[in-house]
């Protein structure tokens, strides 16, 4: 697992041609990447739109939630951004090489690639399991979350960060990035064993979230207390939140949890495929929930604001408080909302 027993060979004509320049310029691996490449640009455009859009309005009220769901969206679009320049030079370098070694990336570009790639990646799943921890809290503590718990939000993402970067720690500890790659993408030969137990781990930590999430899904209409007035606003907006993100993140995991677990296949039974890298290209499932997150929550949003306005029509009695009430209440709402 060390540097140490890998030998790399002497670069040459023959050897760039064969592990390289017949990959790098397949139409299947080109496609691959031309593919990804237009899901991250499209995550990057929509994604900053979101961002504008709603960073303001978003419909929820509590700061723990507001914090956590940005930081997730950043975390994509950040991924997205990784994602769309390692595609973009990759495909660029395909076309435009002038020797057939010049297909492999130097090693201080490649080590960036592959470190930036991966934390992006790892601490894009962990903050979804910091807003699952945040919406069980929530839950739980129903009667005292909306005064209390202030800090959660800050303290979750200290703590993903964290085990993020001891994770990213662990498993580039020592490396050099010694060898030949044409993806930034790829992890060194040199940490396969350890890359394997990561990527396993990962995967039962996607499961196990997603797990959770479905039992809150399920518990949480089923619950009945007797609250105060703001207890029940504050559990019709837990309702609202929740919902939305069981959808989130029962779609991140299951991105995740495929995309792990085809990665560990090709690892494992394909590691000696020259086609293996554009095929790990297809199995990057969570490039494709970075678009899917912000379109799905806009959506959700939009349904959100619409049963909002009906429910306080539904509810406004116009003959007790007359046409002017009505007037400024809902000038109010329009202004909320747009």
């Amino acid at each position: 697992m060390g540097s140490n027993s890998t030998v790399w060979p002497d670069l040459t004509e023959e050897y760039c041609i064969e592990n390289g320049v017949l990959l790098a310029t397949s139409l299947y691996y080109r496609l691959t990447q031309l593919f990804s490449l237009t899901i991250s640009t499209l995550s990057v455009t929509y994604t900053i739109y979101f961002l504008c859009r709603y960073y303001s309005k978003i419909p929820f009220f509590h700061r723990n939630l507001r914090i956590l769901f940005f930081s997730l969206s950043i975390c994509c679009l950040s991924y997205s951004i990784i994602n769309g320049f390692l595609k973009s030079h990759h495909l660029a370098l395909s076309f435009l090489y002038t020797e057939p070694c010049q297909i492999f990336l130097p090693k201080i570009l490649y080590a960036c690639m592959t470190v930036s790639c991966f934390f992006v990646y790892v601490i894009s799943q962990f903050m979804m399991t910091s807003i699952v921890i945040e919406r069980w809290i929530a839950f739980i503590f129903i009667r005292k979350y909306e005064s209390g718990y202030t800090k959660l939000g800050p303290a979750l993402i200290a703590g993903t960060v964290l085990i993020s970067s001891l994770l990213v720690f662990f498993l580039f500890n020592g490396q050099s990035f010694a060898g030949w790659y044409v993806n930034g993408r790829l992890f060194p030969l040199t940490i396969y064993s350890r890359a394997n137990l990561v990527l396993s781990s990962m995967l039962g930590s996607n499961i196990i979230c997603l797990i959770f999430t479905i039992i809150l899904h399920l518990l949480t209409p089923k619950r009945r207390i007797r609250m105060s007035l703001s207890s029940k606003f504050q559990r019709r907006e837990n309702l609202i939140a929740s919902k939305l993100f069981f959808y989130i993140a029962t779609l991140q995991s299951t991105a995740y949890c495929c995309s792990q677990s085809a990665s560990l296949y090709l690892r494992i039974y394909h590691s000696k495929n020259p086609m293996s890298a554009a095929y790990k290209e297809n199995v990057d499932f969570f490039n494709l929930y970075t678009l899917a997150m912000p379109v799905l929550s806009t959506l959700y949003f939009a349904k959100v604001k619409r049963q909002r306005i009906k429910d306080i029509r539904n509810h406004l009695d116009i003959k007790t408080i007359g046409s002017d009430g009505w007037t400024n209440y809902s000038t109010m709402i329009k202004k909320q909302w747009n």
